[in-house]
Formats: C-alpha cells, sequence, structure tokens
C-alpha cells in the first residue's frame, strides 16, 4: 500500500531537542511514544488492570522487540527550528505576564532567569534554554501500514489521532507545548477511516467535553477494531470491575475534561498565559504579605505543612511529585522508607492543552482518574543536599485527594474568573 501523507502545522512551541538544547528535531520515536501512551489508554477499557493483557494489545498494534510494527512512519523533511531565548510570545520583560507565565508553564528544565539588566534598566526575566520549533512551522508525516491487519492498522491509527489532537509531540506536553494540527491528508487513507476524519477538529468539537472517550467520525471504527484486536489476542473481555484503574483509561467513568467558558481567546499563547496564571494560583493561593517576588502568594503546604511537624496532609502532591521548595527541601514520592528508597517521578494529572484556531481559542483542561500511587509507594519530605541528602517525614497524598482536586480545577474553568480557580478547601 502507498505512503499517506498528514500535513502537520505546529500550534504551540514544539520542544524536542533529544538531548542537544541547540537544535530540535521532530523525531519518529517521540511520535510513537505518544502512540503508545494513547494506545494504553484505549485498550485500558478491555484489559483494566492486566498488564500482561495490556501488552499483548499494545505489541500486536504497535509492535515489539519480538515483532516489528504493523505501522511505519517517516518524516521526510524537519520543520525549521530557532534557538531564540526571548521570542514575541516570551517578552524580555520579566513584569510581561506572557513571559512569566509561559515561562511557568515552561518550567526551570527549558528555561532560566536571564540576569538583570543595568544599562537597560530591564529586570532579569524568564528565558527559554532550549532550540524549539515555533507556532506555523509545517511539516510532513508519512504513514505506511504492513501487512494484512486491518485491524491493527486501524487502531494503530487511532492511537496516533488521539496522540495529536488531544496530546502533542515533545516536551511539555501536558502544559499545552508541542501541540500540532492535521492540517491536511493526501494518498489512501487506512481502514476504517476517511480524509475528514483525520483532520484535527474545531474548537466547537471541544466545546461541551465533560471526558475522554472514542469521539468523531473515528469513534465507531477504531472501537470495533480494537475490540477484534483484543479478541484476538484474548486480552479480554472486560470483567465489568468498576475499581479505579492503576493507569490512565479512555473512559467516561475515568476521565474528566472541560473548557473554559465565556468569551474566547485570541491566539494560543493568551490561553496558556492565562493558564498559567490560574494554575499558580490554583497550586498556591495563600496570601503572603512581604514576600520579594509578585504575585505574594504561597501554597497552603508551604504555610501550614512543612514547617509543622504535626501535620502530614501534603494534597498539592496530587497534582504531581517531586516538588523542589529549595535545593535542600524536596518532596518525593518514595519506594519506601529509608534514605536509600528509590526516588519516583509521578505527572501530573492534569493536562492543558490550547485549542482552537485564527482568532477564536480556548483552554482544554482534562484528566485521567487513575491510582496516583502505585502500590506499596510512598511520599516523604526530604532535607539536605548532595550526601546530605536524607528521609525526614511521611507525608500524605492520596488517589481521593489528586482526584478531588482535579475535579476543582476542572470545574473552574467553566468561568474566566480567577476566583473560580481558588480550592474550596485547604
Amino acid at each position: 500500500m502507498p505512503w499517506t501523507t498528514l500535513r502537520l502545522r505546529v500550534e504551540t512551541p514544539l520542544f524536542c531537542g533529544e538531548g542537544d538544547p541547540a537544535s530540535a528535531q521532530v523525531r519518529v520515536s517521540s511520535i510513537r511514544g505518544g502512540m503508545h501512551f494513547w494506545l494504553r489508554a484505549m485498550a485500558g477499557i478491555f484489559a483494566r488492570n492486566d498488564p500482561n493483557a495490556l501488552r499483548r494489545i499494545e505489541n500486536h498494534v504497535l509492535g515489539s522487540t519480538d515483532g516489528a510494527s504493523p505501522i511505519r512512519l517517516r518524516i521526510p523533511e524537519q520543520p525549521a527550528y530557532t534557538t531564540e531565548r526571548f521570542p514575541s510570545f516570551m517578552p524580555r520583560d520579566a513584569w510581561n505576564p506572557y513571559n512569566k507565565w509561559i515561562g511557568y508553564l515552561l518550567g526551570p528544565g527549558l528555561t532560566s532567569w536571564e540576569p538583570k539588566d543595568e544599562v537597560r534598566r530591564l529586570k532579569g526575566a524568564v528565558k527559554i534554554t532550549r532550540a524549539f520549533i515555533p507556532p506555523g512551522e509545517e511539516f510532513e508525516l508519512r504513514i505506511k501500514p504492513v501487512g494484512q491487519d486491518r485491524n491493527a492498522h486501524t487502531v494503530a491509527l487511532g492511537a496516533l489521532w488521539m496522540s495529536l489532537v488531544f496530546g502533542g509531540i515533545g516536551a511539555r506536553t501536558r502544559r499545552g507545548f508541542g501541540g500540532v494540527r492535521i492540517m491536511d491528508v493526501e494518498g489512501p487513507v487506512l481502514a476504517g477511516w476517511s480524509p475528514s476524519s483525520l483532520l484535527t477538529p474545531g474548537l466547537d468539537f471541544y466545546d461541551g467535553t465533560k471526558s475522554l472517550w472514542f469521539t468523531g467520525d473515528m469513534a465507531g471504527p477504531v472501537l470495533k477494531a480494537l475490540k477484534d484486536v483484543t479478541d484476538e489476542v484474548e486480552a479480554g473481555p472486560f470483567d465489568g470491575s468498576t475499581s479505579t484503574p492503576a493507569f490512565p483509561v479512555l473512559s467516561k467513568a475515568n476521565t474528566l475534561a472541560g473548557v473554559t467558558g465565556g468569551g474566547v481567546f485570541g491566539d494560543w499563547a493568551s490561553v496558556l498565559r492565562f493558564a498559567g496564571e490560574e494554575l499558580r494560583h490554583f497550586r498556591a493561593p495563600e496570601p503572603t504579605p512581604g514576600v520579594n517576588y509578585n504575585p505574594k502568594i504561597k501554597t497552603r503546604e508551604w504555610v501550614e505543612v512543612i514547617h509543622d511537624r504535626e501535620r502530614d496532609d501534603f494534597d498539592i502532591g496530587g497534582l504531581g511529585l517531586p516538588l523542589v521548595f529549595k535545593k535542600d527541601l524536596e518532596v518525593h514520592a518514595d519506594s519506601g522508607e529509608g534514605d536509600d528508597s528509590e526516588k519516583l517521578r509521578r505527572a501530573s494529572p492534569l493536562w492543558l492543552r490550547a485549542v482552537g484556531e485564527g482568532d477564536r481559542w480556548r483552554l482544554l483542561s482534562f484528566a485521567f482518574l487513575n491510582d496516583f500511587l502505585p502500590e506499596g509507594t510512598g511520599v516523604h519530605l526530604w532535607r539536605g543536599t548532595g550526601t546530605n541528602k536524607h528521609q525526614d517525614r511521611p507525608l500524605n497524598v492520596s488517589t481521593e485527594i489528586s482526584h478531588e482536586r482535579v475535579r476543582q480545577w476542572i470545574k473552574g474553568l467553566a468561568s474566566a474568573e480567577g476566583s473560580a480557580f481558588v480550592p474550596e478547601s485547604g
């Protein structure tokens, strides 16, 4: 079968340096990584908490070390990248809300502080430290099915579509970066799809979204093909369990989603500026006069828990770990008691995405309501630096608290007012 070509346009800055801060390239491996994540989420409705069943489905659809993938991907020509430290969406001005809040979403891994410029009388600002592919760049992704397994082809393309329409490519996709739009389709269309069903939908598609499920024109064909794959590899049927899944699962019961209400934003940068500011206020709602930065707020956990050994209710941990307060004061998920326990990363359950086109944009936020901490995992405050870093005391972070914080955030999306994002308790 000939190659099918998807024409993709970068919508939000795409960071994909593969360890090289001076260049950025869209790697097929990065796209495949997104496909694996979304395929596991799709397959979870049948495999549920059976990792062996999930692995059989994943290997059948996307290949494994024991068998080639039934889908080939190629990127014939790379889009242009830039090493600009202060692009137009993040001007060199620490007081500019775009610099402050888009920089906040990017985080320390992709940014650093520019020293104060005494000559130009500019206060230090957040600068980007890695090359990225800027919004507006376009590139082609070519797809070719291998073999005759039409069900595997249909499901694999479904995983790709979900990863591009709801996720992204590269780093910080959970915070709105790496968003791309499927602009055009050339060549034969794989089983179960049509050219129009492959295109990224418009803003109206996202409005009213309450959960993540098989949706749009792809819903019927992909769900049927996935069920047939499940039967073929003997990974089902679903036993009807309603327990919280151990990993992200695409379902109406185990996902939550929403978009901003009120008026639309004029561009993607305004969406992410808004998202960064609201997320900061949501995470840190405590007014703290006297600090030498703005806004003058801190997290409840810093104010009430870190400095009070009688308290262990560390709710903010449910939005992702580790949390670094200072170089010598961190909170980690870990493998248990003791200074030699393995530190574990727990990604934030919240996903942010700027959706729209032209001058009509909204913020889409969604979350998978799966177990936040694997069985046997603890959360501890760690003190010290280097070889003196040691486990201090346990803190309480639960799946229930994580889910409640997610609900509070998404409920607040219905209003564009910042006060809607202030937690209801704590």
